[in-house]
């Protein structure tokens, strides 16, 4: 026959135990085998029923549970609630709510004393911050609390159901992060534009990510520049202007150039250590750690060149969750700007079309204004000698058809040279060259012209003796521009021409500098380099020699301006880069 209630007293304790509090998983055991009478709340027999029953309602439900009982609020809770205390399980069981929640009791103490006081309280997706594994972590709950009552009618306890929805509300606002960050991306017109969107989409989740750089390296570069960047004051430690790829791990500073050679994120901690001093951001405690995001365009076997590095909340580990999203950034991230950059490219592209386009008509209208003159008059010549009858006049005529066709020869020979020059100045293998080679043999060849000008040509190279370019190119600039110096003299004195270099950076300047007539730049800048342009009737040739080596040193990466005065004189300026990738 079944026990009485009167004889389960009767029973020792643990025998009391287990008839009251049967199955139960872990915590079932746990509750029976704990010698309560250690405790605050004494031996179970002496437990009122309506203990006695919240406990035994706690240990059958398969939801997370807790009850709170007594004045000291006493736990207990079943299998369910164990996973949602973590690192204070199983000590929990039996102890006072403080101290053992001390790291939140103001925030506890607010919830249990309506409760207390009769009412049931209802919290969905609430942040609540438990110290669970050592540290205080940021986590979200959906719980409700609910007096019990003891035999007198007085409320002596709490009953606690609750639900962790920590990892559904960081999806959501993870989810919402990328979200964010494809729609601002997609209205990016320039690569800068794209950084900037993509840090401002990161910063909108401060609590995940309380700071972001974006470091991009150019190959040629030895640093990598900071172009966009929030958390962080911009120019401190850990946040420079420009990163030097340094490959020591262990270097103090970010350890871009390991993140670059792996490919891969890279974990960096102590950043205390590394750094000093640090802002807190969205959290009380400092971050501790950061990932150096390597990204990339999202094409096989391409190679990162911008490295995105987030900052890690001080309240969340870096689990399995909060890596698969930093991936997810990193995809993004780098989708977006390789999206950006594909966009400027193309913008670029169709803007170098159309000014081709421009130039093609623009070079056709001259090549036919050019070859119809010679034609026709060549034409115009034949009927003249085919109709006249004197061998004098007959002469004449055949002299004039030979100058004709020669300029229709040095026409056709000056469309060739700008062929050449423009499909084939930038494919050129540069080499080294001293200045003082070149020079040499532009003053041999100018040398008769000189002598009949009684003009001067000097030369100073101390300040950048030699280039790394391709010689038949610098020769062809050195000499146009010499040769022009002296067609364009000024006839009221001898011509006196100028030739130095200097370096500037990574690039080598070279000015030519003549007494000259001058050119009016406010009136013919523009058509100073066009091709088939000549700016007075004097002199011989096309009008090709400037357009020609205007057109080599911006292929090849380099510059020609012009500073003149009209009546003193004319200076060209020409910087070349110095580098055998030039």
């Amino acid at each position: 026959m079944p026990l009485s209630a009167e004889s389960n007293e009767l029973l020792p304790e643990a025998e009391l135990l287990a008839r009251l509090f049967p199955g139960g998983g872990e915590m079932g055991a746990r509750i029976r085998q704990l010698d309560w009478s250690q405790t605050l709340l004494g031996p179970v027999r002496t437990w009122p029923q309506s203990l006695r029953t919240a406990v035994s309602i706690n240990l059958g439900s398969q939801f997370p549970m807790m009850v709170h009982w007594g004045p000291q609020l006493v736990h207990f809770y079943n299998d369910g609630y164990a996973t949602i205390l973590q690192g204070k399980h199983p000590g929990a069981l039996g102890q006072p709510a403080e101290p053992w929640w001390r790291e939140m009791w103001p925030f506890l103490l607010d919830i249990f004393q309506p409760v207390l006081a009769g009412q049931t309280t209802y919290f969905e997706n609430s942040l609540v911050l438990p110290n669970r594994r050592g540290t205080v972590e940021e986590a979200y709950f959906t719980f409700s609390h609910s007096p019990i009552y003891n035999e007198a009618g007085v409320v002596a306890g709490i009953f606690v159901t609750a639900l962790e929805t920590t990892a559904t509300v960081l999806q959501h606002w993870r989810l919402a992060l990328l979200s964010h960050l494809t729609a601002q991306t997609a209205l990016s017109a320039l690569p800068a534009e794209a950084a900037q969107h993509v840090i401002g989409a990161l910063a909108t989740n401060a609590a995940d990510i309380p700071f972001a750089l974006l470091y991009t390296h150019e190959p040629a570069a030895s640093h990598a520049q900071l172009r966009a960047w929030f958390g962080l004051p911009a120019g401190e430690p850990a946040a420079p202007a420009a990163l030097p790829l340094v490959p020591d791990f262990s270097s103090p500073g970010w350890p871009l150039a390991e993140a670059v050679r792996r490919s891969a994120p890279l974990l960096v901690e102590n950043l205390t250590e590394r750094f000093g001093s640090w802002p807190t951001g969205e959290w009380p405690e400092q971050p501790s750690g950061a990932l150096l995001l390597p990204l990339h365009n999202g094409l096989p076997g391409s190679a990162a060149t911008t490295v995105l590095i987030v900052g890690l909340s001080a309240r969340r580990p870096l689990d399995e969750a909060y890596r698969a999203f930093f991936n997810l950034v990193a995809d993004y991230a780098g989708r977006a700007l390789a999206r950006a950059d594909a966009a400027y490219e193309a913008q670029r592209l169709n803007q170098a079309l159309r000014e081709a386009n421009t130039a093609l008509d623009s070079f056709v209208h001259i090549v036919a204004h050019d070859l119809k003159g010679p034609s026709t008059n060549l034409r115009s010549l034949l009927e003249v000698y085919h109709e006249e009858s004197s061998e004098p006049v007959r002469d004449h005529v055949l002299t004039l058809l030979d100058q004709e066709a020669t300029r229709l020869a040095d026409t056709v020979q000056g469309l060739l040279q700008v062929l050449h020059t423009q499909h084939g100045a930038a494919a050129s293998a540069p080499e080294g060259v001293a200045f003082a080679d070149v020079f040499a043999t532009v003053q041999a060849e100018v040398a008769e012209l000189l002598h009949q000008q009684y003009g001067q040509l000097t030369a100073d190279f101390q300040a950048a003796p030699s280039i790394y370019y391709p010689r038949i190119y610098l020769e062809s600039i050195l000499k146009n521009l010499v040769h022009n110096a002296l067609k364009y003299r000024a006839p009221e004195r001898r011509p006196v021409i100028e030739v130095r270099t200097h370096r500037q950076d990574n690039l080598v300047v070279l000015t030519v500098t003549d007494n000259g007539r001058g050119i009016d730049l406010a009136r013919d800048r523009d058509r100073l380099f066009q091709p088939f342009t000549r700016l007075t009737a004097e002199g011989e040739g096309v009008g090709l020699g400037l357009h020609m080596i205007q057109s080599i040193i911006q292929q090849r990466g380099g510059k020609l301006d012009v500073s003149s005065t009209p009546g003193v004189g004319t200076t060209f300026t020409v910087s070349l880069p110095n580098a055998p990738s030039a």
